[in-house]
Formats: structure tokens, C-alpha cells, sequence
């Protein structure tokens, strides 16, 4: 889903940090920090800002492969109601299901994700609801419930992406992997208890997964 694992690796061999020297300097065990070169965990924004710090780079850089975009950044007149800078809105599923553009819902959003970069008005995040998305253990890949992903309802999908689709018949939104097969397009939870659903022509795929956030750790 992302490259930001290539971006540390890259840093830590341009400043010769090894793995040991890199987990005393973030206060974590050399383990945590092998788990995250390995895309098994994914650091919350705090180490991705104490990274950025350590590996001497641009936060948005390490997290994203970008930096901000300086000219997107506005100021607010006095009393106006807008959304914090540097933040994006996180939705209800509801809110989803009904076609909502986030943009429109900025400035009504009651809670916000910190984000670097904010050339993208219109994505928005979702808190995972259930575990369907919760992959055994050992694997490769797991989101967990009240995660958070963040959503770009712009990006066409391909075989792999983990989406957001909107099921008109049942009536619900799901997050799920969007995988391809024989030319039969599904949506797979990666949770084996529950079952793989064929996309069909009511379908609607509502924005593919840029990004998730874990906010336990």
C-alpha cells in the first residue's frame, strides 16, 4: 500500500544508522522497529514526526514520498469557521453511504486526523468498525477495530487495494481488499471467518485505502 518502509531503509543507510543504534535513538525495542521495516506495524504520526527528526527529513516525505505543499496552506480570516490546517475529516460510515464529498464536510467535521500533507480536499478517513479486516496472526497485513484509514475517493482501484464500496443491496459500506480473479472482481475481507462478495454492477467503490493509522500504539 505504501513505500514508507523503503524511505526509512533509505535515510538509515545514507546516515549509517543500524537497526540497533535507530531503536535506542526512538526509545523502542530493536524488535518494534524491525516490525516496522518490515510493514508489519505501522508507526503512529508521533514516530513518524520523531523519525523524521532522527533521520534528518521532511515528515511528509518519510510518511507520504511528498512534501508539503506550501502553497496549498491558507490562512483563516478572524471568526471564520474553517478546518484546522494539516487535518483530515474523519467521516461517519453514514455519511459515506450517502455520497457525502468530504470537502464539503471539513468544516463541519467534529474530529480531525493530523496529516502532512493537505493538497487533497477531498479525501477523508473512516474509524474501522468489526474484524473483518483483522488478519491472522503472523500475517503480513491486519487493520484493527477503531484503526483508522484514510481515503482517497478520487483513485480509480486496482487488483490489491484495500477499498471503501458501497453495497446498495445490503444496504451497507464495507472495507475490504479489492482483488481480481479470472476477470471476477470481489471484495475479500482479510478476516478467513468471513465471506469473499462478488462485486457486481450496483457496486460502488467509494475510495481506495491511501493510508492507515494505527491508534493504539
Amino acid at each position: 500500500m505504501n513505500s514508507w518502509s523503503m524511505r526509512v531503509r533509505e535515510r538509515m543507510k545514507a546516515l549509517g544508522l543500524t537497526q540497533e543504534v535507530l531503536a535506542s535513538k526512538m526509545g523502542i525495542t530493536r524488535g518494534a522497529v524491525a516490525h516496522y521495516l518490515a510493514e508489519r506495524r505501522i508507526p503512529p504520526l508521533a514516530q513518524f514526526k520523531k523519525l523524521a527528526v532522527i533521520l534528518k527529513t521532511d515528515p511528509a516525505w518519510l510518511h507520504y514520498g511528498t512534501t508539503v505543499n506550501k502553497a496549498a496552506l491558507t490562512k483563516s480570516s478572524p471568526g471564520e469557521n474553517v478546518a484546522p490546517k494539516n487535518q483530515i475529516p474523519i467521516l461517519s460510515w453514514e455519511q459515506v453511504a450517502d455520497f457525502v464529498d468530504a470537502s464539503k464536510l471539513s468544516n463541519e467535521a467534529k474530529e480531525y486526523v493530523p496529516h502532512f500533507f493537505i493538497a487533497q480536499p477531498r479525501w477523508y478517513a473512516l474509524r474501522i468498525k468489526g474484524d473483518a479486516m483483522t488478519a491472522s496472526s503472523g500475517s503480513h497485513l491486519s487493520f484493527r477495530e477503531k484503526d483508522i484509514i484514510i481515503v482517497d475517493p478520487d483513485k480509480i482501484a486496482t487488483h490489491g487495494n484495500f477499498v471503501v464500496a458501497l453495497l446498495p443491496r445490503a444496504k451497507e459500506v464495507t472495507f475490504k481488499q479489492y482483488v481480481i480473479d479470472g476477470g471476477i472482481h470481489y471484495l475479500k475481507p482479510l478476516n478467513p471467518q468471513y465471506p469473499i462478495i462478488e462485486i457486481d454492477e450496483s457496486t460502488h467503490i467509494a475510495g481506495v485505502v491511501v493510508q492507515s493509522l494505527n491508534v493504539c500504539s
